[in-house]
């Protein structure tokens, strides 16, 4: 196939035998490329979007090969392969939202398909009860801190966190978490609490709070507000409003951010714009990257420029040009333990570069 393709690159079938025998083979990034090049030629082809569903799934990301899967199955509701991969799909993501979704998908398949077989294994060896009470609830923990230097022989900064994560049916999660840092040489503790709820099978809301007793840097108290929506397969976007208490007085922040899925790669921009009331408003653009390689371990990168707002310790705004830099990533080094990591550095206009480390190391049970 690969000497076909060289004489002849837009030979579609050749390319898309060749992306079938690399998912046979389990080289499932170089299957998804494949795909994704099928998909730029010929978007709607359910064979092609088979193929992107069933390379996911056998790559252990379930959750990226619905998109593709549902989409192929609004446009050819005839094909039968497409339902079996997307109940199966479901079927692996196990939670108990996902189960009754699968469930409810298999018994349209029974009603579209009745000469086949739709006993699937996971779906009919345990009672419905016992598989939802199983996967109701997943919980998550993060503790971790950052270390980071300035520039212009400015004390360096330093932070300790812990996170605490709920996740239930239906995609619905809470979270709380504690703070403290050390910056300018002043100490800062601050607490925070959200959650996100789910307005639809496209759409969630997210809403935080947080609030610091010390607030010599940090915000006296703050509030969150964004909603994400997924318009198409493989499309996010989002748009938010962050509001924050200093004792200097008050800051707003508008974020817009759209991000693209194609096959295992994500592409991302956010801008944001704000600054403390009364004054005119700072836009900052930040484009990211990653590269995921299993359900949830990913490696990226992020740029961002633009201008800035920070609140200094002799208590007024300082608005300057910025320009930053970093590489972040999250592994699995064990069943249910993750390592996450960012690695960085921020130019604050003339005042100072900083540069610096986070590490976190996270438990779900």
């Amino acid at each position: 196939m690969r000497r076909q393709l060289a004489e002849r690159p837009d030979d579609l079938e050749a390319r898309f035998q060749l992306a079938r025998a690399l998912s046979w083979q389990k080289r499932h990034g170089e299957a998804l490329a494949e795909y994704g090049r099928l998909l730029e030629a010929r978007p709607d082809n359910a064979d092609f979007l088979l193929g992107m569903g069933q390379a996911q799934l056998w790559r252990g990301a379930p959750a990226m090969a619905l998109p593709p899967l549902r989409k192929a199955r609004a446009l050819q509701p005839a094909y039968e392969d497409v339902w079996r991969t997307e109940i199966q799909a479901l079927l692996a993501l196990g939670d108990a939202a996902r189960m009754r979704e699968a469930r409810s998908l298999r018994d349209e398949a029974r009603a579209r398909f009745p000469g086949s077989d739709w006993n699937i294994a996971g779906l009919d060896d345990r009672p419905p009860s016992a598989s939802v009470a199983a996967a109701a609830d997943r919980y998550e923990w993060e503790l971790g801190a950052s270390d980071e230097t300035l520039s212009r022989g400015l004390p360096r900064w330093h932070s300790r966190h812990l996170v605490g994560e709920w996740h239930g049916p239906d995609r619905g999660s809470l979270y709380a978490g504690l703070r403290e840092t050390q910056r300018y040489a002043l100490d800062d503790r601050e607490a925070h609490v959200g959650g996100v709820l789910t307005l639809g099978a496209a759409s969630q809301l997210q809403l935080e709070a947080g609030f610091s007793d010390t607030h010599r840097v940090l915000a006296r108290r703050y509030g969150l507000l964004q909603l994400e929506f997924r318009p198409a397969a493989g499309w996010s976007l989002a748009a938010g409003w962050r509001r924050s208490d200093y004792d200097a007085g008050m800051t707003g922040v508008l974020r817009f951010g759209v991000d693209r899925y194609i096959g295992t790669e994500r592409f991302g921009y956010t801008l944001d714009e704000g600054g403390p009331d009364g004054g005119a408003l700072s836009p900052s653009h930040r484009l990211q990257w990653a590269h995921y390689y299993g359900e949830r371990d990913w490696v990226g990168i992020a740029l961002s420029r633009g201008r800035e707002t920070e609140y200094a310790p002799n208590g007024v705004f300082l608005t300057s040009r910025v320009s930053g830099a970093s590489l972040s990533g999250r592994h699995g080094i064990a069943p249910g333990w993750a390592l996450v990591w960012n690695a960085g550095s921020v130019r604050q206009g003339d005042f100072y570069t900083r540069s610096g480390v986070q590490l976190g190391l996270r438990h779900a049970f």
